[in-house]
């Protein structure tokens, strides 16, 4: 079809002139605490537009050869839209990659936002959005480069939509991530996407990039993203877009203060999962509008102190080390402010960050700041540093920690992590139990393997060690992955344990040993002498009503495991609803 392109540049001249085009802001909310994190600016165009919709006006910028003009006063638009922005909310401007990596892209827009009473770089995330398939642009590395360099940040939308792949990802470095909305649609009822959400969440928490799920629309969709650990959300459910005054509804704010809370009672005791806040140590903090040699004063009289954080509204935007500020303090910088001399860009850390994820992440990071302090804060600010010392320092107690209560071939928690488990779980009354389990009954469940000391001496202690691990991922993967609540251990020998809230375990076993019999019965087809093996299950109901303390738990345990005789074809589950009432059937029945 023929594109009339000057019929197109006239609509366009009309409805820049006619002032057409105006800026309207959708949330983007921080679901640890219910709380609007930044807005998203989107166009919207008045009725005096020939355009239907912004879609068609960017199609026909982009057609006409008019892309950056028209981007020009959509950007101005924003950013006349944002004066006096509100301290602590980020702001995100849209932009294609075809304008981003234009030569005048970085300076222009430093000019403008500069000129922007209230707004600086260090407020400001770039989202590059995609409306073509095009090949990755050189040009547009360059320009990102200089735009981090001045104190922006940088997203990459529609992550998953097709044409933003994982090549961007590794050329561009982006600080943010927004997920497209083909992930998030039906996510409580499909596991697929839920493990894609998994996989993203590890890549954004080892490589210090922000996630933000987009086009939540239901509570079902808010609630699974919540239990995967999703921390930043946008879409109808939260908010549309509207006025840069608007604020989350009441109803959306207590469900999602709930919701975390939730969320957070019964984590795992796991030393791995232990977070890194007992080693953070306090850090001097410096507005960036600070003078420089007021601030080199400063640190002059503190000999303790190796660096300061500079901060904008509360949060960290970059470190500067002691050296480094004397330096600046001592040449023609000195009266500037600090903001303007230092290198924006730092990597933070949540204080419930894992010890493993912790130095994952400060091992992650750019030759040139390898060596840096990890920077630690959370929605309120800068709570402190992490210096390389005290990273070495985590690691090594988490070493010494997890070889006492991690079992060490399956990575499970092992007896010890159990058994203050079960203690919390079976004593809801006694008020010198931290962090007891009161608000539900539980089910426990011990598992072993049938026969497991034959099956060493059969099929070797080599292939008893791998059954063993084979066990624990597939409960991993089948019980687990889909029920994020069940807590698992391995408590010694061929023996396990698994707690979750009354009527979970069931139904997921059930499954689980179904799933077990058919792959063990596939390894050992065509294998002469194989030894088939069978797990035993028993399954005691809202045990924290009529079982009272660990031993009393486990005295139980030896006396429904005790072998009856030949073992079965099958796999066995047993439910135990009280202590003289065993119901036995098999699971694959």
């Amino acid at each position: 079809m023929t594109i009339d392109v000057e019929r197109l540049r006239a609509q366009l001249d009309a409805t820049v002139l006619s002032g057409a085009v105006r800026t309207v802001f959708q949330p983007i909310v921080d679901l640890k605490c219910g709380e609007i994190a930044g807005f998203e600016t989107l166009t919207r165009l008045s009725d005096a537009s020939e355009f239907r919709s912004p879609s068609e006006l960017f199609d026909a910028a982009e057609r006409t050869g008019q892309l950056w003009a028209v981007e020009e006063v959509t950007r101005r638009s924003s950013l006349d839209s944002a004066v006096r922005w509100p301290a602590g909310a980020k702001l995100f401007l849209n932009t294609t990659p075809q304008v981003f990596a234009d030569p005048r892209f970085c300076s222009e827009l430093l000019r403008a936002v500069r000129a922007t009473p209230g707004l600086t770089p260090t407020r400001i995330v770039l989202e590059i959005t995609e409306r073509t398939a095009q090949q990755h642009d050189q040009s547009l590395d360059e320009q990102v480069r200089l735009v981090k360099a001045a104190g922006f940040e940088v997203a990459i939308d529609d992550v998953g939509a097709g044409t933003s792949g994982l090549n961007r990802i590794m050329a561009l470095r982006p600080h943010w991530l927004k997920l497209d909305r083909e992930l998030i649609e039906q996510i409580s009822r499909d596991r697929v996407r839920q493990n894609l959400i998994r996989f993203f969440l590890r890549f954004a928490t080892l490589s210090g990039v922000k996630l933000i799920a987009e086009g939540i629309e239901r509570e079902d969709e808010l609630a699974t993203l919540m239990d995967l650990g999703v921390v930043f959300g946008q879409g109808y459910f939260l908010g549309r877009p509207g006025s840069r005054e608007q604020k989350l509804s009441p109803e959306v704010r207590d469900f999602i203060r709930a919701r975390h809370v939730r969320g957070n009672r019964g984590q795992s005791q796991d030393p791995r999962s232990n977070d890194i806040r007992r080693y953070v140590r306090p850090v001097m903090q410096v507005d960036s509008h600070s003078k420089t040699i007021d601030v080199a004063s400063e640190v002059m009289r503190r000999s303790n102190v190796s660096g300061v954080v500079v901060t904008e509204a509360g949060q960290p935007v970059a470190w500067c080390e002691r050296d480094a500020l004397l330096r600046h303090a001592a040449d023609d910088m000195h009266a500037q402010q600090i903001g303007y001399v230092v290198r924006p860009g730092v990597v933070c850390a949540s204080p419930d960050t894992t010890i493993p994820d912790a130095l994952e992440l400060a091992s992650g990071r750019e030759e040139r700041v390898v060596g840096s302090p990890l920077i630690v804060a959370d929605d309120t600010g800068v709570l402190g540093l992490l210096s390389i010392g005290d990273l070495l320092h985590a690691a090594a107690d988490l070493a010494k920690e997890t070889q006492l209560r991690i079992a060490p071939l399956t990575g499970l928690p092992g007896r010890v992590l159990a058994d203050e488990h079960l203690t919390r779980l079976l004593s809801p009354g006694d008020p010198t139990i931290a962090g007891k389990i009161n608000s539900t009954t539980h089910d426990v469940a011990l598992l072993n393997i049938r026969g497991f000391s034959r099956y060493n001496e059969t099929m070797g202690f080599e292939l008893g060690d791998e059954l063993l691990r084979r066990v624990a991922e597939l409960f991993r993967t089948r019980v687990r992955a889909d029920h994020p609540e069940v807590f698992f251990a391995h408590v010694g020998n061929d023996r396990f344990l698994a707690t979750a809230p009354t009527g979970v375990l069931q139904p997921a076993l059930e499954l689980f040993l179904k799933e077990f019999d058919a792959r063990e019965s596939l390894l050992a087809a065509g294998k002469a002498g194989a030894t088939i093996p069978r797990l035993r299950v028993v399954l005691a109901l809202e045990v924290n009503k009529w079982i009272a303390g660990v031993q009393m738990f486990y005295r139980l345990g030896d006396q429904w495991h005790r072998e009856p005789g030949p073992i079965s074809a099958q796999s066995e589950f047993n439910i135990v609803s009280a202590q003289s009432d065993v119901l036995r059937h098999r699971a694959s029945a």
